[in-house]
């Protein structure tokens, strides 16, 4: 069985910081692990950050000429014919206007995976991309939700044929969590600093190391960006007087070490999609200290594996992590729970598994 696979926001990219292009890798990998021989065909970019309407337009045309080089390539023998077209991360930012043609002129079955469709965006500065997510999307055979969050508004557009494919990563480089003498508790976080939303869990995870000042804790925090210089300011004696350290960016395959050598994961994680590092932090076997907010959920198991709270309490946040750092017999349990949740559920295995299913709906096998 064979499938085009397609991500018309970025390339994946397995060593990436970011998640986008990290989890293109990871539905690859499960795909291959539904036992899919997967193509990966150079195509256009085309993503639009801006609200660029010209270049939403450029796109449009510049993928229709991809798209009838690409039926060329199959009709010629140069690629052979798939059994179905796999797009991953369609919204209204990188819309994908070659699959649904493809598909068509195949006929083939359309999937599409961590998508979202926002009808606010009709008619303003994204209205292009809009318009290509929705003709998409609408075309699907099955759209693959990762988060609920996403799953309200996929399901309107195409009752029905909506399933869900929870967020997922490789366990296996997560070994077995070490015994740590706990004498002073080693925090863990993990997020980028090149965004508004970032930058908000940093001064949020500031405000609440301020409320616990009482506990003797190191904080390691990893991530660079723009805001590197105003996040290091909040941590900044006398706003805090924690031991704090600041890695810089960690590769993708340093991370397992760094959360191997931590007790809690405290990034709080506002407006995130849902973010790979908190299934790679219970991976490790650290329970984790969030908010409830986007795609946090999606990836955690409240009152298991995680103690969450409103995005905008942090007096609630201060005290979960108070709760987490003082109860012994909490902190094992979520602990064990973490590992075990993420090592038996999000797996590539196991989501190679959820596509297998869907495969089987549509007679693909």
């Amino acid at each position: 069985m064979r499938a085009i696979f397609y991500a018309p926001m970025a390339n994946p990219d397995a060593v990436a910081a970011s998640g986008v292009p990290r989890m293109g890798v990871l539905l690859q990998r499960a795909l291959k692990a539904a036992g899919v021989d997967v193509q990966v065909p150079r195509l256009p970019r085309t993503y639009d950050g801006r609200g660029d309407a010209a270049l939403q337009r450029e796109v449009r045309e510049t993928s229709a000429q991809a798209g009838r080089d690409l039926l060329a390539r199959i009709r010629d023998g140069q690629i052979p014919k798939p059994d179905f077209w796999f797009s991953y991360h369609v919204y209204y930012k990188s819309p994908d206007w070659i699959g649904p043609r493809v598909a068509r002129e195949l006929r083939i079955p359309y999937l599409a995976a961590e998508c979202s469709h926002a009808p606010k965006r009709a008619g303003g500065p994204w209205a292009v991309g809009h318009e290509g997510t929705t003709l998409a999307l609408s075309s699907a055979e099955r759209v693959l939700a990762m988060t609920a969050f996403d799953r309200v508004c996929l399901e309107r557009l195409v009752p029905g044929r909506v399933r869900d494919l929870k967020p997922f990563i490789d366990v296996a480089a997560f070994r077995e969590p070490s015994a740590h003498s706990y004498v002073v508790p080693h925090l863990v976080a993990v997020g980028m600093m090149r965004n508004d939303r970032k930058r908000a869990s940093y001064a949020m995870l500031a405000a609440v190391l301020r409320m616990v000042a009482d506990l003797p804790l190191k904080l390691t925090i990893a991530g660079d960006g723009v805001y590197r210089h105003e996040v290091g300011e909040m941590f900044r004696e006398p706003a805090t007087s924690h031991n704090v350290q600041f890695a810089g960016e960690v590769e993708s395959e340093r991370i397992p070490a760094l959360l191997n050598s931590g007790d809690i994961f405290v990034w709080p994680g506002i407006g995130e999609a849902y973010g790979l590092v908190f299934l790679e932090a219970q991976a490790a076997g650290l329970p984790v200290v969030a908010c409830r907010d986007r795609g946090v959920p999606d990836v955690t198991r409240e009152d298991e594996t995680t103690l969450l709270c409103a995005p905008d309490d942090v007096a609630a946040y201060a005290a979960n992590l108070r709760r987490m750092m003082t109860d012994h017999g909490l902190r094992q349990r979520f602990c064990v729970a973490a590992r075990a949740f993420v090592h038996t559920e999000r797996s590539i295995d196991a989501a190679g598994a959820t596509l297998r299913s869907v495969l089987a709906e549509l007679d693909l096998r």
